[in-house]
Formats: structure tokens, sequence, C-alpha cells
């Protein structure tokens, strides 16, 4: 057995390797475009999520986090806001819908809640992510 026997042995051996690592890869076959998906923390589980949506009920965490954040706001304490209505939305990128025009946003489609919170005087109108980790302010009156 010579060297040159070996070193053919060796070649053969690396192309199955990297056709193999090809094919696992994906290959040639066909690749369709797949939505990009926020991600979604192991704490809510994905049933619940998608029945909140289907009902137009955001799930607590989602009314807390908007509540939280109109608190930081204002002197309102988050005790003293209600949500007035809830509408699941899905939105047409990161930003929300309301980038800000310095503002660059991943395009991709969110799915999320507009929610509209009172204190009995004055209304916000925020647009949150599924999860309320993303939060913004549409409008206030």
């Amino acid at each position: 057995m010579g060297i040159s026997y070996i070193l053919i042995k060796m070649k053969k051996f690396s192309c199955f390797c990297y056709l193999l690592l090809w094919l696992s890869l994906g290959g040639c076959a066909e690749q369709t475009p797949s939505r990009v998906a926020t991600p979604v923390p192991s704490s809510v589980p994905e049933k619940i999520e998608e029945t909140a949506m289907e009902n137009n009920n955001p799930p607590p965490m989602v009314i807390d986090a908007v509540r939280q954040q109109v608190s930081k706001l204002t002197d309102v304490t988050p005790e003293q806001l209600q949500m007035k209505e809830s509408l699941a939305k899905t939105w047409p990128d990161g930003c929300l819908g309301l980038a800000k025009a310095d503002e660059f946003c991943t395009q991709a489609l969110v799915e999320g809640w507009r929610i509209v919170i009172t204190d009995g005087q004055k209304t916000w109108i925020y647009r949150t992510n599924a999860q309320g980790s993303a939060i913004r302010l549409e409008s206030e009156s």
C-alpha cells in the first residue's frame, strides 16, 4: 500500500464528508421562505398565547407592562390604570409600525396587541408585541 493509495482514499473520504454536510444543511432542496417568529418566553405556554390572541384578551403580563410604562411617564400609579379595550394585531415590523424617522426596524411581522389604558381622565393607546417586552406609545388624549 503506497502513499498515493492512502491520499486517494483520504480525498474520497473528504468529498463524502463535504457531501454529507452540504445535504444536512439543505443541499439543493427547494427552500420555502418562512416567517420570522417572535421568541416566546418559556414562562408563556404557546397554547395560552394563541387562545388569548383569538379572544383579544392580552395576558396579564402584557397589561402590567403597559401599566408600568404609563406609570413611568406620568404620576399615575399602575393600580389607578384600567384597560379600556384591547385588540390582537399583527404589526408590520419590529417597531410595531411606529418607527421614528432615523430608526431602523426589523422587517418581520410581529404578533402583538393594541391596548387602550385609562385613568378615568386621560387615555393612552399602546402597541406591544405578544409578550409585552416591546411597547410603543401610539397616542394619548
